[in-house]
């Protein structure tokens, strides 16, 4: 299954102000698709009509990109040989983010507000030690790169430059697409009995996901009808796994992250929450990558409800479960190195929203 969940578009929708749906979004989308259905057709079959017109939309945005970004740097150089103009060089990016399918990886960094103004950035992929290769240029602030090599790990950072010279690289954002251990060579072996109802969770799962992208993209009213008989379909798999004591913690925040209303919402994220504590209790986590995940997890399901008693109008309320966020937080931003896990700033948004909330009487 594709690693891409779709989390950028959910912030998005929520919080316009933070992000805004990019045409290197909606081609991650439709790349999403396109390589779900080569890998599972049987799995994908509503995705077979939309193949051509899916194609030709990636086409398009690929094409467009790379003539738009080489007519304005000509453009640039042009000017720059003109005028001899020469300005400082552009300060260094931050953090660089990613959303990842099967062979493909969309980045995304923030704009450089320091320094001189670039033209644009350049995107480099490096194996090892080995040396850095430009993979792309871009002049807005995120990259598409298809067809990338499986199974092998990689690390991206990223530049920005103008007319006289390039940034320091950016931190690198780490990542091996389907990695041996999290396919094949997996050694977490589950009861017999058990399979029927996991393979029947993960169907409910991949369909419902793939209903709210549909659905999230063409926003008509058969999309929404088969989104929501999916929701209920997947809700009925999750409530039938958890009845024969089957780790659903993520499913629950799986279906938390997608639902609307405020209450259900919150529902939905306890019950993540509860199972994530009681499955850690059970069966302590033992990897790094586990003990990350676990505490994450359930930093996360605190801070979403915070954050929905924030929009709900109960800052108190909000207040106590942002407070009991935050340590869990912290805790899992100092094992994600060793996870091999790369940033996603619980900590900050927990920080920015405390924020927002009035002052304790």
């Amino acid at each position: 299954m594709s690693k891409f969940i779709l989390y950028r578009i959910e912030r998005m929708a929520q919080e316009p102000a933070q992000e805004r749906i990019t045409p290197g979004l909606k081609a991650a989308a439709c790349l999403h698709r396109i390589t779900c259905h080569e890998r599972a057709p049987e799995k994908f079959a509503a995705v077979g009509p939309e193949l051509p017109a899916l194609r030709q939309q990636l086409a398009d945005y690929l094409d467009a990109t790379a003539r738009e970004t080489a007519a304005y740097l000509a453009l640039k150089s042009a000017q720059k040989a003109k005028r001899g103009e020469a300005g400082p060089v552009p300060a260094q990016i931050g953090w660089v983010h990613g959303q990842f399918g099967w062979n493909w990886v969309l980045l995304y960094w923030d704009e450089v507000n320091a320094g001189g103004q670039p033209w644009g950035y350049r995107v480099y992929r490096r194996e090892g030690v080995a040396a850095p290769v430009l993979v792309a240029t871009v002049l807005e602030p995120e990259a598409l790169l298809p067809e990338q090599p499986e199974g092998l790990h990689f690390y991206y950072h990223v530049t920005a430059f103008n007319g006289t010279d390039e940034s320091e690289a950016s931190p690198t954002f780490g990542l091996m697409l389907n990695a041996p251990d999290e396919a094949a060579t997996h050694t977490e072996h589950f009861p017999e009995q058990e399979m029927p109802i996991r393979r029947e969770l993960g169907a409910a799962m991949m369909t419902f996901v793939q209903k709210t992208m549909q659905y999230m993209f063409a926003q008509s009213e058969g999309d929404e009808v088969m989104l929501k008989v999916a929701t209920e379909e997947y809700r009925q798999a999750v409530l039938k796994a958890a009845s024969q004591n089957i780790e659903v913690s993520l499913a629950w925040h799986t279906l938390a992250v997608w639902t609307e209303e405020g209450k259900e919402r919150i529902g939905h994220f306890a019950r993540a929450l509860a199972g994530c504590r009681a499955e850690a209790k059970a069966r302590r986590p033992e990897t790094p990558k586990k003990i990350w995940s676990s505490i994450h997890t359930e930093a996360d399901c605190l801070f979403e409800i915070g954050r929905v008693h924030f929009h709900e109008g109960t800052p108190e309320i909000a207040r106590m479960f942002l407070m009991e966020a935050l340590p869990l937080a912290r805790e899992a931003d100092a094992l994600q190195a060793k996870a091999g896990v790369t940033d996603d700033r619980l900590e900050g948004r927990i920080g920015e929203l405390l924020l927002q909330l009035p002052e304790e009487k």
